[in-house]
Parts: structure tokens; C-alpha cells; sequence
């Protein structure tokens, strides 16, 4: 449809709506307008998304083509709802739709995107999208008032998006990818090492570390109590509680001795002094080890970061980062607030000697390793 001033409809009187702009400025006017309709028709989709990955169904349609009641059948839910939902999703183009079957199709690249277990599986940023909406008002609230949100006001679901965001790479390319990134590392940790998890969430990295390397030695430090408990199920149910110490406590106070590796993964824009917490991880580092330190990809200037990738970083800082980091503050980094040049700065500050990005085919992500 194309949405122009002329296709306006008529006021009661049946007179023409006026234009909200001359007729020089109508062309712009109609861009901006199926803009915005293909940004709501996103948001719309990306919703619906999240409703099928909470109910399985795009696993349930990755088992091959299916009509409405195959599907509900798969997965138990009610027809009329499923049939809805698939329609949504072939209107959208997510969808291939076969009008003489009445079957619908998954194609094959999204059955990787949505429905395999891969580092570009992006069900946990569909998940995020619907737990960031119901922070609206109480970022609202803070907006209006300049304080921060205390990362205890943010609901459950929220915390559970975001490890299923960052399970996507932690499972495929942590052991895989960045470990081998520090020369030595890998034999290092499989003889025996001590490590901390910076900022260690639902411990997953631990876990996963401590699997691959049963010799070394774990520590987890998390400054939220709720975040450690769930963290500590999580390590009893993977089975590597003897190898995993679980902190709740605030890094900047120091860390409990020496490590050989202290990994940080998109915590440091969060941390209320990021500053303050690589001097304490510059003094818990051996001579001879390293900090991987995982941040947002951002361009040195924010004026220079845009595109998807930067809308949905900003977003999110908005909706979370920005006002869980200002507690107790004025300032807050941002999501996006630690570009390449910001970290060199403050890791150089910190004591580091040696600071490197790691290549990473991310538009999210970037990776570094400080030294010494």
C-alpha cells in the first residue's frame, strides 16, 4: 500500500483531510510513512516470533511442512490459535504457503535462525524483545526522574532472554573460538588453572569451561544474590559444583587471589565504575595471564553507530543496561559505551600493557584480550 497525503480519507463533511505538509514535501512524507508501517510490521512480527519460540513451534515446523491442524497436533496447542499464528508469519514472507494444501513451510535458512541449536539462532533476541516491553513504564519512571533501575526490579524473564542470548555463542564458540585465541591458553587450562567469571550471570561460561577443562579451578562472581542462587542450580544440575566457586559480591572489592584467566563477557558497560573494576582485575591477573573481555560492537563516536545491529544495542541499553548501571549514579555507560578506543583508554589506565581485538565475525559483538 502506498501511503501518501492523497490516500487520506475524508472528514465528516466529506471534505479531504488536509496535507500535513506542501506538495514538495510529499514524496518524503510517504517514505517516512511506509517506513515506519514496515518498522511496525517488524515489531508486530518480532513479537509473534518470540510467542513461537516460547511454544516450540518453530521446532515443530522444522520437522517438515505442515497444515494448521498437523501443527497444533505437534505441538498440542489449539488450531485456531496456530492457524493465526502461521498466517501472521506468511504475510510477513516468514513463511512459505501452499493455498491448494493449505500447508506452510519453514524455509531452510530460518529453520537454522529459528529452530537449530547454532551461534546465529536468534529465538533469545525474539525472548528479549517481549520481556524489554514490560520495563516501558518503569523506564519511564526513571526517565523522568534521573535515577537508575536496581537490576532486582527487572522480572525473571528477562534474565532468562539474555542467557538464552548468550547461549547461542557461549555453547558453540567460547571453547571453541576464544580460548584458542590466547596462545597457550587451551594446554594451560587443561593442566590445571584458576579462572574467574567477571560478572558470571546463570554461570554458563563457568559450566561450559569447567567441562572441557575438569582440572582447573572456577570462580564465579556475580554482585546480584538472586543471579548467584541461579547460578549454583545451574552449576549442581551440570554436574561441575566441586570445581565452581559462586561469589555474590562486588568485584571493584577485590578478587579472591590470583588467576590465570578472568573472562568478562558484556558486563564492563554495565559495571557503575568500569574503570574501577579492571584495576581490580589488573591486580587479580598473574604476570603471565590474560582477560578476555567480550563488549558491545560500537563505532568510537555514536554518531557513526547505525544500522540494525546499533538500533537493537540501543534499544536495549535504553530499556535495560543505561538504567540498571546508573543505581546510585549519574553517569552510565551504555550498551554501546565501550567502543575500541574507550577500552584501550581504560585498560591502558587499569595496567594493561597489552590490549588486542580478536577478529570476531559479530555485528554484536567484539572480542579482546588484555595482558600485561
Amino acid at each position: 500500500m502506498q501511503y501518501t497525503p492523497h490516500t487520506m480519507q475524508p472528514d465528516a463533511s466529506g471534505r479531504p483531510l488536509p496535507s500535513p505538509m506542501g506538495e514538495g514535501d510529499q514524496r518524503e512524507f510517504g517514505e517516512y510513512a511506509q517506513r515506519l508501517l514496515a518498522d511496525l510490521s517488524g515489531a508486530m512480527v518480532s513479537v509473534i516470533c518470540g510467542l513461537g519460540g516460547k511454544l516450540g513451534l518453530f521446532r515443530a515446523l522444522a520437522e517438515g511442512p505442515c497444515t494448521s491442524a498437523e501443527l497444533a497436533e505437534r505441538t498440542g496447542l489449539d488450531e485456531r490459535y496456530v492457524r493465526e499464528w502461521l498466517h501472521c508469519l506468511a504475510s510477513a514472507g516468514y513463511l512459505h504457503a501452499d493455498p491448494d494444501t493449505g500447508r506452510f513451510e519453514l524455509p531452510s535458512a530460518l529453520v537454522y535462525l529459528l529452530a537449530t541449536e547454532s551461534p546465529l539462532n536468534l529465538t533469545g533476541a525474539h525472548a528479549l524483545v517481549l520481556a524489554l516491553a514490560d520495563t516501558v513504564d518503569t523506564v519511564a519512571d526513571a526517565m523522568r526522574s534521573g535515577t537508575g533501575v536496581a537490576p532486582d526490579a527487572y522480572s525473571e524473564s528477562l534474565y532468562q532472554a539474555m542467557e538464552q542470548m548468550s547461549a547461542s555463542w557461549l555453547d558453540f564458540l567460547l571453547v571453541a573460538q576464544f580460548i584458542p585465541a590466547v596462545p597457550g591458553l587451551v594446554d594451560r587450562l587443561a593442566e590445571g588453572a584458576r579462572v574467574a567469571d567477571i560478572g558470571c550471570g546463570h554461570g554458563r561460561a563457568l559450566i561450559r569451561l569447567a567441562q572441557r577443562f575438569p582440572r582447573s579451578e572456577y570462580v564465579g562472581v556475580d554482585s546480584h544474590p538472586a543471579v548467584i542462587a541461579r547460578a549454583a542450580a545451574a552449576v549442581r544440575d551440570a554436574g561441575v559444583a566441586e570445581r565452581v566457586t559462586l561469589l555474590a559480591a562486588d568485584a571493584t572489592k577485590g578478587l579472591p587471589g590470583t588467576f590465570d584467566l578472568i573472562t568478562m563477557f558484556n558486563v564492563l558497560h554495565d559495571a557503575r565504575d568500569p574503570e574501577s573494576v579492571l584495576r581490580a582485575v589488573r591486580a587479580a591477573l598473574t604476570s603471565d595471564g590474560a582477560v578476555l573481555l567480550m563488549e558491545s560492537r560500537a563505532a568510537d563516536t555514536p554518531w557513526d553507530n547505525k544500522g540494525p545491529a546499533a538500533t537493537i544495542l540501543y534499544a536495549t541499553s535504553l530499556l535495560f543496561c543505561l538504567p540498571s548501571s546508573r543505581v546510585g549514579h549519574r553517569y552510565g555507560a551504555g550498551t554501546l559505551g565501550m567502543p575500541a578506543a574507550r577500552i584501550r583508554d581504560v585498560a591502558g589506565a587499569a595496567g594493561f600493557g597489552q590490549i588486542r581485538e580478536v577478529p570476531l565475525q559479530s555485528p554484536f559483538n567484539a572480542l579482546y584480550v588484555l595482558q600485561p
